[in-house]
């Protein structure tokens, strides 16, 4: 009798256990979905594809957690680790309320998918760490699947850059710079200097097996010999803060005895060594010392520039929680597309500083410095504990990511490090810290506890459909691509109806529609994604576009229509000419050619290496009877750009003013630089050599 009261006793425990360590698999199982999924066969591989398989996996970590919180009761502790960590998910929920974009700030942008969904789910991992690992017990369960992760990405990696990819992508050749299972070299940089400096932690810090160290040896080895190869030059940065921080704390942990500071001394030299190594003849260094030399800087300079003014114009919230290229296009200068390329934007500050201050404004950068404040206080506090490696090794992994982000971006397949970390951070300390609030547990049956947690689970099946959605979206523009209109039109209409929220999926299908032709149809789809996107020129674009169309066919109100879409594009990116430029395509095409003129005169004015639009502004003129002015902005953009073909034009708009000795000296300059120019050899045939 005695015996079964005594097994009776110890089930709560045994079950209590059960759940701690199921959750801390999924919370594994978490990371090397983070770190290893991708899916060719959707539009956006990695990032969609890793945001969705996470977030379904995240409910059954909710309905353990759960279950171990109605079994062992809820209690809120209270130290400044856990204040600085609610303060921050707080800041997160606030200034997603207070977005521009809501829905962006819900669920994140295309291409990053970190909104607050996103949050959510890396903060219950956090929690999940926190309460499962029984710290310093299980922290090695942690520690050996990110190991793993990393070496099978790594071992991708090297099949990448020796060529023998299975996978043939379409923008990027891997053999240069590989970028693994996480889709941008610059991800994958950052991602191998935080392993590489988690590695020297544990080598420095932890006592392990003979074995053991020779793995996290080789493993450190091999990350650090693919971070020259893949040439990330933010990895150099988060490289030598993870070392800062292990030297600090090493100090902190042996002391300031002679003994101590000649073996620092030492170390310091090695590292000062392989840095001259590094700069000296890897990749990785010459890029490195490019910097030096002012080469590829000036995007970043513009870049921060834009997030700075961002901040100002909203210091104390920001713009909303990733909402930064929701406004990114009102900031954005006409130089940036003469350094980066037409069209381009940024969804990152591609500096977590600068990134966090625009986006959530001082609140939300006072709370991310509080947390790794307190963090890095705690480590310091408990560096000499005998049990305090683990904890050590997480803040010098957190110090490498945060170095590395102070010039790159985050990304699905990196985000989830410090959080990780930060859990590690909330276990140690949870053995001690205050607590403030308490709930009894709440005793449940067995079956119940399992179907709380397979009644949550089974809501992941909700999360294939963003996979699906971004799959038909993928279809849809191929069948574009080929010009397969039927298809285009069924594969957009797909996506938008089993993921209506994403603007690109609409103007998508109003592309498709434009190709059947259903004119009034890809209105109507071009009318919903500037709804959801207002602050993507490309989609007023294309509706004042096909408003024009509507305007030919005399619908009415198209002509205001399509005029009022393009005053939209250039409130909403008021730096891009493009926007200029396809109004004044417009506004001629309605034989609005003063319109026009003065158009293409501030596209001119923004960006004045392009070609076509002196040539555009010239027939604008030209069609309102003013040849003077035709002439004149074509030798405006022969002066700018030293252009044959534009002295070819020029030549042509000078004979038909009957001004033949101009366009004989403009075609004589052309034939000075091109003696075979067929174009000018005929002109100059049709008026003579005289």
């Amino acid at each position: 009798m005695a015996r079964r009261r005594a097994a009776r006793r110890e089930r709560p425990v045994v079950r209590g256990v059960f759940w701690r360590e199921l959750a801390l698999v999924i919370v594994c199982v978490e990371a090397l979905i983070f770190i290893l999924s991708f899916d060719p066969t959707v539009l956006n591989v990695f990032d969609l594809t890793k945001a969705s398989f996470t977030h379904g996996v995240a409910w059954a970590l909710l309905g353990a957690l759960i279950v171990i919180a109605l079994g062992d009761g809820v209690r809120i502790p209270a130290s400044p680790l856990f204040v600085a960590f609610f303060a921050l998910v707080a800041t997160e929920i606030v200034t997603t309320i207070t977005a521009e974009n809501q829905y962006v700030a819900l669920y994140g942008e295309v291409g990053r998918y970190l909104g607050l969904t996103t949050h959510a789910v890396l903060a219950l991992i956090a929690v999940a760490i926190a309460v499962s690992i029984d710290y310093p017990r299980r922290t090695s369960w942690l520690a050996w699947t990110i190991g793993a992760g990393a070496t099978l990405a790594g071992l991708y990696a090297i099949q990448q850059a020796t060529g023998h990819d299975p996978v043939r992508w379409v923008d990027l050749d891997p053999r240069f710079r590989p970028f693994a299972t996480f889709g941008n070299p610059d991800f994958y940089g950052q991602f191998l200097a935080v392993v590489a400096t988690a590695c020297a932690a544990v080598l420095v810090f932890a006592r392990q097996r003979v074995w053991v160290v020779g793995i996290v040896v080789l493993l450190a080895v091999l990350n650090v010999a693919l971070m020259l190869v893949v040439q990330t030059r933010g990895s150099f940065l988060g490289i030598a803060a993870g070392a800062l921080v292990i030297a600090v704390l090493w100090l902190r942990r042996a002391g300031l005895s002679r003994r101590a500071l000649t073996r620092f001394a030492l170390a310091s030299a090695v590292a000062a060594l392989a840095l001259v190594v590094t700069l000296v003849a890897t990749p990785l260094g010459g890029r490195l010392l490019d910097i030096g030399r002012g080469i590829g800087l000036r995007d970043r300079v513009l870049l921060y520039q834009s997030a700075f003014q961002m901040f100002l114009d909203h210091p104390f919230l920001g713009v909303g929680f990733e909402n930064f290229a929701v406004a990114y296009p009102r900031y954005q200068q006409a130089e940036w597309f003469a350094v980066a390329g037409m069209n381009t934007t940024n969804t990152s500050a591609h500096d977590w500083i600068l990134h966090v201050a625009a986006t959530t404004g001082a609140v939300g950068l006072l709370a991310n410095v509080a947390l790794l404040g307190a963090f890095a206080f705690h480590a310091w506090r408990r560096a000499r504990d005998p049990d305090a490696a683990g904890v050590i090794v997480a803040l010098a992994a957190v110090a490498a990511f945060y170095g590395s982000g102070l010039v790159l971006p985050g990304a699905q397949s990196i985000q989830w490090i410090p959080w990780v970390c930060v859990g590690v951070a909330l276990a140690s300390e949870l053995r001690s810290a205050r607590v403030v609030m308490a709930i009894p547990p709440l005793r449940l049956p067995a079956i119940l506890q399992l179907l709380i947690v397979i009644g949550l689970a089974s809501v992941a099946f909700g999360q294939v459909g963003s996979l699906e959605a971004n799959r038909a979206a993928k279809a849809a523009e191929a069948a574009l691509g080929g010009a397969n209109s039927a298809r285009a039109v069924d594969m957009a209409r797909t996506a938008t109806t089993v993921d209506p929220g994403r603007a690109a999926y609409w103007n998508d299908l109003g592309r498709a529609l434009e190709l059947v032709p259903d004119l009034s149809g890809a209105r109507a789809a071009y009318r919903q994604a500037t709804t959801r996107s207002p602050y993507t020129p490309a989609f007023w674009w294309n509706l004042g576009g096909v408003e024009l169309e509507l305007a030919k066919q005399n619908e009415p109100g198209a002509r205001e229509a399509a005029y009022e879409a393009m005053r939209r594009a250039l409130a909403a990116d008021p730096q891009n000419p493009d926007s200029f430029d396809r109004f004044a395509h417009i506004q001629l095409a309605l034989a609005d050619y003063s319109g026009a003129i003065e158009s293409e005169r501030r596209a001119i004015a923004l960006f004045p290496t392009v070609p076509g639009y002196y040539t555009f502004a010239s027939e604008a003129a030209h069609q309102l009877g003013d040849s003077a002015t035709a002439i004149a902005f074509l030798r405006q953009g022969v002066a700018a750009l030293n252009s044959n073909d534009l002295r070819i034009t020029l030549a042509r708009r000078l004979i038909e003013a009957n001004r033949l000795p101009e366009a004989r000296q403009v075609l004589s300059d052309v034939l000075v630089v091109e003696p075979t120019n067929a174009a000018a050899l005929d002109l100059q045939k049709q008026i003579g050599a005289q």
